[in-house]
Parts: structure tokens; C-alpha cells; sequence
């Protein structure tokens, strides 16, 4: 990659979207939403065939827009106008996987779904209208007006939501969006403050996902996502009426410095839980720099790109553009301890080495059973992964499925199957019982209810180019079986009791005291429907009433 590509600036951005606008209307074509996608959905839970066409759609809803807003190109507004016209025409601004079914079929109020991407294609379509409404034909805004309080605002109104109460990703999305066009297009005061009013609701449901120390459990992607929207919607709010009571809320500054404290190289993050590999947006982090004071991750790259967010989201591009500081200039910290007190997360770094390990428990959003899991690398090679967010389907967000999957399950983690038991859902936190630069220690018993234990513990070690990890057990029988994981994605090389582990000049040995050690191939799709490979290192070992297992884990460079 050269340097101009790696250096994204504003101009260079309004450039990429203009020409891409020059494309759309050479192609002069808007793509269909293919009535497969929904049947195909309710037939096997495949999501791609719709989603591919939706976000295309989307993708031409930003370019369009902004670029008929950077260059008012007037085959580029008849373009627009015209997609403007077949949103509104789509049979609902939902995604199939979002839809209420009843006896194998959409029920009729899946046209007025208020979900992630229905509130986003109303928010785009608000804040087009207030940066080109005034070009567009007079019929065209009406519609697309009617249309946004139809499908968003009055079934907003009219009943209660059961996102409002989530403490997730969805009550941030979902409540920014509809406050920000409220604050757009809703004219009538006595309105606009019942809504406003309403939407504390949810935004203090996001709130209360967080602890006081502003950890993510969901992960740096959704912390892009959620917290994304909760500021846009935030800062708006401020702008419009002067209400600043989100952005001076005790706990959104140390939300705001989460990206930097789990960050292991540039645009690489800690892939705890639903992970997936992205960008984050630069508008965003611009403003988290410049409003609450707090280090964030240098923007190397510069802007983001156009293509960086595969969703093609109006409201974080938009403010790419308009948010963007190049002043920023954190560089990754070399030795640092964190520990995150409410997600039960210690991270350090020091000099080279990245590792991170987490207590927790089993029931949190975008959960994976993964308590007692952590990662190790040295510069930018994880040697022990996460392999984060497994293929989005139906079946992935059902609960009597989910952790079938390999990504989400036990299966998928660096944690132990105790006689022949995987460790289970458990909704309270581990047990914490030493945390420091060089020591982490959780009691887990609670994790393995089936297991006859009477006690299990995992201790960390951090010495120097060592990690040693020792799991000690007090079983109920005297016949015991424990098979240790750990999950790679680095082909490994088996030499009698050590696994050595090598990318590149980096190397990483892991040695087991006692144990047969073998290891299984896994084949999977990622969070983008790609097939990836993992290899799961097991070590299965016999135990008497009372044992431990001690596994070293070194590392150097060639």
C-alpha cells in the first residue's frame, strides 16, 4: 500500500466520493432488493443474498448524497432523487433478520419495524434533506418525510420497543437515530420534547452497560457503533437545544478512551467477544479527542475511507468529513497496565509484548463462552487469539444455537474441558482474586457446575519473556480428566511436550509439564461469510482428587 493511500485526507475523501458518484450515474442503474433475500431468510437463515443488494443500496444513499453536497452535479441529484423515491418504495427499511415472523412469515408489522438499519436509513434520509432538501424536488422531500414518520416516528410513539431497555449496541443506534431526526424534522415543540424525553430511556439503558471505568465488553467494533451514535445524537442535541446532558455524563469520557487502552498495533484490537476487524471512524475519534480531552488512537491512516464501514452509514461518514482532526497524534503505548474493573479485563503491554486476559461471565451482549480466556502476542502477531464474531445468521442469535457455533463457543477458546465438561452459560462475574502488572487470578468453579469440582482456579504469571499459567483443581472422585485449549491461528509444530508457534522472526513456545498433546484443524466463517482456519492445541491429562496443570508460554525473536 503506498503512501498517498495511507494517507487519507479530507480532500481525498470528497474526492473518492465524488468519483464514485461519477460512476453510479455512468452506470445510471439502481440496484434491486431481490424478494429471494426475504424468502431465503425465513427459509434457512442466510442473511447474505438480501444484505449484499440492501448495503449496496446504502452505499449509493452516501455517495449520492454526498456527493451531489461536495458537487452539485445535476445528473447527480436526478440519480439521487430517484433512489430517493425507491427507499421510500421498499416493502420495509428493516433487515429480514430483524423482522417479526409468525407461523413462518413476516407479520404486517414488519413495514414498521424500528430496527438498527431501518433508524439509520431514516436518519440518512433526515440529514440529506437538511443538506440538499432545498435543491430536491418539492414532491420528493414530502414523500421522503412522510415516509420517515411513518416507518420511524409515529411507531416510535405509538409502543414501547424492547431495544429502549437494552444495554447494548441497539438502544445507542436506534434512540441517536430517532433523536436526530426528531431534532430535524419534527417541528412542533410540545412533540420534539416528548420524544426527547422518551429517548433518556434508552440512552440511559447504553449507559448502564458500562461500568464506571467505560469498558466495551461487546468489543471495540460495537464500541465504534453504539458509543458512534450515542455521541452524533449527543452532540446534536447540544447543538440544537443547547441539552449537553449526555456529553457532561461522569461516565462517557472514559467510554470515549476505551479504543486507545485496547489497542495492540494500529487498527488492530483487543478481539474479546463479537469482534470484528474494522476501521474506526475518524470523525468519531476526532471528536472524542477534541471534546473530552482523552487519548485516542493515532489516525495513521488519516480519514477514513469511503469503504471502510461495509454498512455505508450516512451519519459516521458524514462527520469523517466535517469531524476530522489531524492533530491527533497518540502513538501506542509501550508499557502500560489497564485493568477493567467492571468487565473484568487486565490488559498490558510491555515493550513488545501484548497480553490480555478476562474473567467476567457468560451472559453478556454478543456473549462468548470464554471466561478465563485470554490472548498473547509480541509486535503485531498474536500467537493465542480470539477469533471474534462469528457469520451473522438466525440461528447465531438464537439462544438454543448459538453456542453450537465454533467462534462463540467453549470450543473456540483458550479454556479447559473438565471432565469431558465445557464450561457453561453463568451470569455472575469470576471470582477475582489477585489482579497486578504480573498476576492475574480467577476462581471458576461456578463456570462448571457438571464438572465434580469442588474447587477449580486459573492463575496468570507475566515474568520476564514468560507467561506461566496454572490451573489448580479439587475434584469430587478420584478419576479426572482435563483437556487444556488454546487457539491459534499460526500453524502449530509439535516436538515431544512443546508446541512451537512461528510467523515471521517471531516465535512463541508453549510447554506442557504432563499431557498428550494434539491438535485439531477448525474451519469456520468469519463475521464477512469468509471461511477462515484456527487450530486448537489440546492436552488432555489424567488427575486424582487434587491437582494442578502448569503451562509455559515463552517468546523471542529469531
Amino acid at each position: 500500500m503506498n503512501s498517498k493511500r495511507e494517507e487519507m485526507t479530507i480532500k481525498s475523501l470528497e474526492k473518492e466520493i465524488i468519483e464514485a458518484a461519477k460512476v453510479y450515474v455512468s452506470e445510471g442503474m439502481i440496484p434491486h432488493l431481490p424478494f429471494k433475500g426475504y424468502s431465503v431468510f425465513l427459509e434457512t437463515g442466510e442473511r447474505i443474498t438480501f444484505e449484499k443488494a440492501y448495503f449496496e443500496r446504502r452505499r449509493r444513499l452516501v455517495v449520492l448524497g454526498l456527493g451531489y453536497y461536495l458537487d452539485k452535479r445535476k445528473d447527480t441529484k436526478a440519480l439521487l432523487m430517484q433512489l430517493l423515491w425507491e427507499i421510500c418504495n421498499e416493502y420495509t427499511w428493516s433487515l429480514p433478520a430483524h423482522l417479526p415472523i409468525e407461523k413462518g412469515y413476516y407479520t404486517k408489522e414488519a413495514k414498521t419495524t424500528i430496527d438498527l438499519f431501518a433508524a439509520e436509513t431514516g436518519q440518512a434520509l433526515s440529514e440529506l434533506l437538511t443538506l440538499v432538501g432545498d435543491d430536491l424536488d418539492p414532491l420528493l422531500n414530502i414523500r421522503v418525510l412522510e415516509e420517515i414518520d411513518a416507518r420511524i416516528l409515529s411507531p416510535f410513539e405509538n409502543k414501547f420497543w424492547d431495544w429502549e431497555d437494552k444495554e447494548n449496541n441497539w438502544s445507542a443506534v436506534i434512540g441517536g437515530c430517532i433523536g436526530m431526526i426528531a431534532l430535524v424534522v419534527v417541528k412542533d415543540s410540545a412533540r420534539l420534547s416528548a420524544i426527547i424525553d422518551r429517548l433518556d430511556r434508552s440512552m440511559s439503558s447504553y449507559l448502564d452497560g458500562f461500568g464506571d471505568d467505560g469498558a466495551c465488553v461487546e468489543g471495540v467494533g460495537y464500541w465504534d457503533y453504539g458509543f458512534g451514535y450515542f455521541i452524533y445524537y449527543a452532540e446534536k442535541l447540544q447543538s440544537v437545544l443547547g441539552d449537553s446532558r449526555y456529553l457532561s455524563h461522569p461516565k462517557v469520557k472514559a467510554i470515549a478512551a476505551f479504543p486507545y487502552y485496547t489497542m495492540i498495533y494500529p487498527n488492530k484490537y483487543l478481539p474479546f467477544s463479537d469482534f470484528a476487524d474494522s476501521t474506526l471512524s475518524s470523525g468519531l475519534l476526532s471528536f472524542c479527542h477534541q471534546y473530552f480531552h482523552v487519548p485516542v488512537p493515532q489516525l495513521s491512516g488519516g480519514v477514513s475511507r469511503l469503504d471502510s464501514d461495509h454498512c455505508y452509514r450516512f451519519a459516521p461518514i458524514y462527520r469523517n468529513l466535517s469531524w476530522y482532526d489531524k492533530t491527533i497524534t497518540h502513538p501506542i503505548a509501550t508499557d502500560a497496565f489497564r485493568y477493567y474493573e467492571s468487565a473484568q479485563w487486565l490488559i498490558v503491554k510491555k515493550s513488545a509484548l501484548f497480553f490480555a486476559a478476562k474473567g467476567g461471565h457468560n451472559q453478556e451482549s454478543h456473549n462468548h463462552i470464554d471466561v478465563g480466556h485470554f490472548v498473547l502476542g509480541i509486535d503485531n502477531t498474536l500467537f493465542l487469539t480470539d477469533l471474534g464474531a462469528g457469520e451473522y445468521t438466525k440461528e447465531y442469535f438464537d439462544d438454543r444455537f448459538r453456542y453450537q457455533f465454533f467462534v462463540p463457543s467453549a470450543q473456540s477458546h483458550s479454556i479447559p474441558i473438565i471432565n469431558g465438561v465445557t464450561q457453561q452459560e453463568y451470569g455472575k462475574n469470576a471470582i477475582v482474586e489477585e489482579v497486578s502488572r504480573s498476576r492475574f487470578d480467577l476462581s471458576l468453579t461456578d463456570f462448571y457446575p457438571q464438572a465434580c469440582l469442588d474447587s477449580y482456579s486459573r492463575s496468570f504469571r507475566l515474568e520476564e519473556n514468560q507467561l506461566i499459567v496454572v490451573d489448580q483443581f479439587k475434584f469430587q472422585q478420584s478419576n479426572n480428566t482435563v483437556e487444556e485449549q488454546f487457539v491459534t491461528e499460526i500453524e502449530p509444530q509439535v516436538v515431544g511436550q512443546t508446541v512451537r508457534l512461528r510467523k515471521e522472526d517471531n516465535i512463541c513456545q508453549l510447554y506442557f509439564e504432563i499431557g498428550e498433546i494434539s491438535v485439531k484443524t477448525m474451519r469456520y466463517k468469519n463475521h464477512y461469510g469468509v471461511e477462515n482456519k484456527a487450530y486448537v492445541i489440546k492436552v488432555l491429562s489424567q488427575h486424582g482428587h487434587a491437582d494442578h496443570i502448569k503451562t509455559v508460554v515463552s517468546w523471542n525473536k529469531d
